[in-house]
């Protein structure tokens, strides 16, 4: 299946597709059906990719909300994020714990892997699981994960960005104004050949890239080929390539912006591996402050986000919503730019 379309429409409330009339279009019994979705294991592969098509191409989302009513839920929140095999989850992740420390609550994390059927196919997990709520980050922006959300039997945030209107409640920073606030802040120290490094094409990096084209198209100083994506496995091995790639662009380039701490972190060794001097001869700014940048030598410029407070907050807010009614609702965390070492001293 690809990630980009969406079939027939989904059908809502007194119009629903039943499990019923699937399995009719498929030619198997409704059991069947209902374990390609929830049991993979016990239909054979060949069966389920079958159902799969059809379940998309009919727009078919189970009932879950009715499930959640005959039943208690699970006492399990449910964490999807393409973000676990990165250094910024840890953080996040304790936010998470310490709120749910001592509620009863189960946490149960996934990695989607910027993959939207895996995003599909985990929520469908976690719903036939009713559970009290999702906590879901770093997607992609695709239609069929946000018309299952939607028909979600509990509370879902969204976290990490807050550009887009919530499903129900989302939060995170701007990253559009977050990423301004960096290309500015290259800008101003003298900084005019600037590239843009970053892994994957979720709504974050998305978000700082539409500031970076903004920004730099109003100065007359935007390059397309500038942009580069990298290895997500590797942000900190593949430096060496970068370089090369954007220096072969353009062997003047003066400053990189890197969608996260890793892939600076990644570029610093490199530089000193080359003695190529930072920041004189190229500024390196980048996004999170992991621990590790402000003992860095030079320390790395980088846009703050407040990691726990974002997991923590996410956490009170599923708790907070059980057995209450539902309101759409966005809380912006807010960015703090930190300077330090890896990019110029504005001048007096």
């Amino acid at each position: 299946m690809t990630g980009g379309r969406v079939g027939k429409k989904i059908r809502t409330s007194g119009n629903r597709l039943t499990l019923n009339e699937v399995a009719e279009k498929v030619g198997v019994s409704p059991i069947t059906i209902s374990r390609a979705l929830n049991k993979p294991e016990k239909v054979s592969p060949g069966l389920r990719e079958t159902i799969l098509k059809i379940v998309e191409e009919l727009g078919y989302v189970p009932d879950y909300a009715a499930r959640a009513l005959a039943s208690r839920n699970s006492n399990t929140i449910g964490v999807l994020s393409s973000l676990l095999g990165t250094n910024i989850f840890p953080r996040v992740m304790k936010g998470i714990e310490d709120r749910a420390r001592g509620t009863g609550l189960r946490i149960q994390y996934v990695n989607t892997r910027y993959d939207p059927d895996e995003e599909l196919y985990q929520l469908r997990q976690f719903f036939a699981q009713k559970p009290n709520g999702i906590i879901i980050g770093g997607v992609q922006v695709d239609p069929r994960v946000t018309e299952m959300l939607h028909e979600a039997p509990c509370p879902v945030v969204q976290f990490i960005d807050i550009s887009y209107p919530p499903v129900d409640m989302a939060i995170g920073i701007n990253n559009t104004a977050a990423a301004d606030v960096a290309i500015r802040h290259l800008l101003d120290v003298g900084y005019r050949r600037i590239g843009f490094c970053s892994t994957g094409t979720d709504i974050p990096v998305r978000m700082r890239l539409e500031s970076y084209r903004n920004r730099l198209k109003e100065a007359g100083l935007y390059n397309p080929d500038l942009e580069i994506s990298v290895d997500a496995s590797d942000p900190i091995g593949s430096a060496g390539k970068t370089l090369d790639a954007l220096f072969a662009v353009d062997p003047d380039l003066d400053a990189i912006l890197c969608c996260h701490d890793d892939l600076a972190l990644g570029l610093l060794f490199e530089c000193q591996r080359r003695g190529i001097n930072i920041p004189d001869r190229l500024g390196l700014c980048s996004f999170t402050d992991l621990d590790y940048c402000a003992h860095t030598v030079p320390g790395l410029t980088t846009v703050r986000t407040p990691l726990y407070q974002l997991g923590y907050r996410a956490t009170d807010m599923i708790i907070r919503s059980q057995d209450k009614t539902r309101q759409k609702h966005t809380t912006d965390l807010g960015f703090e730019l930190i300077v330090r070492g890896s990019t110029r001293r504005p001048k007096p």
